[in-house]
């Protein structure tokens, strides 16, 4: 389907582009004119020393994840409702695929997309931060308990992947076939019913890129000062190419999955 449909990797490189332009804007909210609308909030919030050179880096990754947020929030998720038209009209019999056609479908429907991306969201976060930070307040800092912290973040993980998996049929059910916010989570959990094995395969193989790279920027401190603080920006910028490689894999191939399942209902 890329091949012959290169432009169905188009919604997932706009949001890489958004993700890098709010990557280059918090590189220079340190400086005038954004310092002029970020300075006093990182006063406020961090600490005025990460207004500076070399401390400006090390805060840089937590900037980011807000940043990638609020990309998610803008423009992210009517970059999947956006792919998920096309991979339909890429089954089509004329097999046309537009661009601002299935952006303006996806705008219409931004709001039960939103709210499908919140809840999975919000539930991975409490799955993969929730369990540890009770440990760490129940238990004193042994070598079996920083053994069990690692035992459940993996699991955590794992539970996030499943996660996804549970809510990933909710976008093309909104895109596709016009479900409704409510209709869409039901009819993700039908098809997942039948399907999650492979489903779970499909997202797990390309998260698991972002899984490994999540190793390399937990050493991101460590990298600054072996090497230099701007290594910072390679390592987040890896990470942006990384996102929309496993994003196009996820939801291209789930999609496809999905109107698979549709021809296989009506008898096809």
């Amino acid at each position: 389907m890329i091949v012959k449909y290169p432009r169905v990797l188009l919604p997932f490189f706009i949001k890489a582009v958004f993700e890098a332009l709010a990557l280059t804007v918090f590189f220079y909210s340190p400086r005038p004119p954004f310092s002029i609308v970020f300075a006093q909030p990182i006063k406020s919030f961090f600490d005025a020393k990460f207004l500076h050179y070399p401390n400006n880096f090390s805060l840089l990754p937590t900037l980011f994840y807000y940043g990638q947020i609020f990309v998610m929030v803008t423009f992210g998720v009517i970059m999947y409702g956006m792919a998920m038209g096309m991979v339909s009209q890429a089954h089509s019999e004329d097999g046309e695929v537009k661009i601002f056609g299935n952006f303006n479908r996806s705008v219409r429907r931004y709001f039960a997309l939103i709210g499908i991306w919140l809840i999975a969201f919000m539930v991975s976060l409490v799955i993969s931060k929730v369990p540890p930070v009770i440990i760490k307040k129940l238990m004193q800092p042994t070598p079996s308990a920083i053994l069990l912290l690692q035992i459940v973040s993996y699991i955590g993980i794992v539970l996030v992947f499943a996660v996804e998996a549970f809510f990933i049929y909710a976008y093309p059910a909104i895109i596709i076939e016009r479900k409704g916010f409510f209709g869409a989570i039901k009819r993700s959990f039908n098809v997942i019913r039948h399907v999650f094995l492979t489903t779970f395969i499909l997202i797990f193989v390309p998260r698991l890129i972002e899984f490994l790279y999540m190793f390399v920027k937990q050493k991101q401190q460590g990298l600054m000062n072996l090497t230099v603080p701007e290594i910072t920006l390679v390592i987040l910028g890896v990470g942006i190419f990384l996102a929309f490689v496993a994003d196009a894999l996820v939801f291209l191939s789930t999609a496809n999955l999905f109107i698979l399942k549709q021809e296989t209902e009506k008898g096809v």
